[in-house]
């Protein structure tokens, strides 16, 4: 049967309410008193009922992260920077997989709204106005990952890299290389952070050195190695002056782009230079990519949910700080 804290006190001589006080850590319990209510414990083994203490704290320890995709290697490490972090403040990290679907997104944050958790972080690529009216639901801190909205007065945190600067560093790092055709592959023109920003990055950075960006030169459409063949195929094709360098949305797009260089016969970074983003994949792929390294984000993401800016009433972009590694799928020239 399950032991109640009842019977706990009554086996530990003491009240509940004492009982409560050590199991929450109060220094205001003699340390006489504490060493009956542990060795009770012990003795039966006892663990609080964690739904019924939310009711008293307004606590259930539980951070709730929503993804769009669990398979992407560069979600998969951020998931267990955040874990780690939730771990060392001694919280419980859930995470919920909405498969790129708004609407399944929107099932599994009503689902949420039924729990007491304690923050929300919410990893988008299209924040529709359905997703955010049922964001400010949240009675909880409500952190949004990697997507932000293209608005001036923030609604909420947002934690993301500073998608149009990296962009354009990687950009001014190419043409410092000598590269004067180079050309982009990414996500989704409607994916704000990640590709309308990451784009103008590159735009600004070529016109500010008097280069131009053809059309030609621009494909977007989703985060994947696919996609990565199908934009590398179609400028290949559709260009009898090549660019001399791709930039990547991200490291799959990247291996994307140079699978289909090798089926053509063509080498990197000999024939074209690929530069990668966000570091998931580079070194474990031949050639190692060039790419774009984020910060640590686990204590970013944290600090953004229960520190200082979780309690202001203007709300701000958080820049994850990033650099550029230079590999062997880029070369000067």
């Amino acid at each position: 049967m399950e032991i109640t804290i009842k019977e706990i006190a009554d086996d530990a001589q003491v009240s509940i309410s004492t009982v409560s006080r050590v199991l929450n850590g109060s220094k205001a319990v003699s340390e006489e008193l504490r060493t009956r209510v542990l060795q009770s414990v012990e003795k039966y083994h006892y663990r609080p009922n964690a739904a019924a203490r939310s009711l008293v704290t307004r606590s259930t320890d539980l951070v709730a992260v929503m993804v769009a995709d669990l398979s992407n290697p560069t979600m998969t490490e951020q998931l267990k920077q955040i874990n780690d972090a939730c771990m060392q403040h001694g919280k419980v990290m859930l995470v919920c997989d909405y498969s790129f679907d708004n609407e399944k997104a929107i099932l599994l944050l009503d689902k949420m709204l039924e729990h007491n958790i304690d923050g929300l972080i919410f990893q988008g690529v299209w924040l529709t106005d359905p997703i955010l009216e049922k964001l400010r639901e949240f009675q909880c801190p409500v952190v949004l990952g990697a997507q932000g909205t293209p608005t001036e007065t923030c609604e909420f945190t947002t934690v993301t890299v500073d998608s149009y600067q990296a962009a354009r560093d990687v950009a001014n790092f190419l043409i410092s290389e000598g590269h004067r055709r180079i050309a982009y592959i990414g996500g989704n023109s409607d994916d704000y952070t990640n590709g309308y920003l990451r784009l103008k990055g590159i735009r600004d950075a070529l016109e500010s050195a008097g280069l131009e960006l053809p059309e030609s030169y621009v494909y977007q459409e989703s985060f994947t190695t696919d996609a990565g063949i199908r934009g590398m195929k179609q400028i290949y094709e559709n260009n009898l002056k090549l660019p001399t360098a791709v930039i990547a949305g991200s490291d799959i797009v990247g291996i994307g782009v140079i699978r289909y260089l090798k089926s053509q016969g063509m080498r990197v970074p000999d024939d074209m230079s690929v530069f990668g983003f966000d570091d998931s994949v580079s070194e474990f792929f031949d050639p190692s990519l060039s790419t774009v390294r984020s910060a640590k984000q686990g204590e970013i993401f944290y600090d953004a949910l229960f520190g200082e800016q979780s309690m202001k009433k203007e709300k701000e972009w958080i820049y994850i700080p990033h650099q550029l590694v230079r590999r062997s799928s880029t070369r000067k020239i």
